[in-house]
């Protein structure tokens, strides 16, 4: 799955980067094309690759913290550290059941009609 993905945004880009590199292609045909090319890479780039995003963000973004602040040489102190280890083994716990939940559409279907009444009520 993932090699099928990278090979859809590989190629769209290709053509998006052909199309802008060469003034030739500047023609309303071409240019329906990079907007095709701009549209696949977002709709191949919705539902299952963001909600997998989203926990691998959630997972490496203390580790990366961590690491960043020793590089530049911050000294944690050790409730710090232990927060941020903390959160990494607790983050994709915590958002993966909110994020495999707005995955279905009567979830989706529901938060959007509470919205509306707080909407409608304000």
């Amino acid at each position: 799955m993932l090699i099928t993905y990278l090979l859809a945004v590989t190629g769209s880009l290709v053509n998006i980067i052909f199309i802008v590199s060469d003034k030739q292609l500047h023609k309303p045909m071409y240019l329906l094309i990079c907007n095709l090319a701009v549209v696949d890479i977002l709709y191949t780039s919705r539902s299952t690759l963001v909600s997998h995003l989203i926990c691998v963000i959630c997972l490496y973004c203390p580790m990366f913290v961590i690491a960043i602040l020793t590089r530049f040489g911050v000294v944690l102190t050790l409730e710090e550290r232990q927060g941020l280890l903390i959160g990494t083994i607790l983050g994709p716990s915590l958002v993966n059941p909110l994020v495999y939940c707005l995955r279905t559409k009567e979830i989706k279907n529901k938060i959007v009609k509470i919205f509306r009444k707080v909407n409608t009520a304000g």
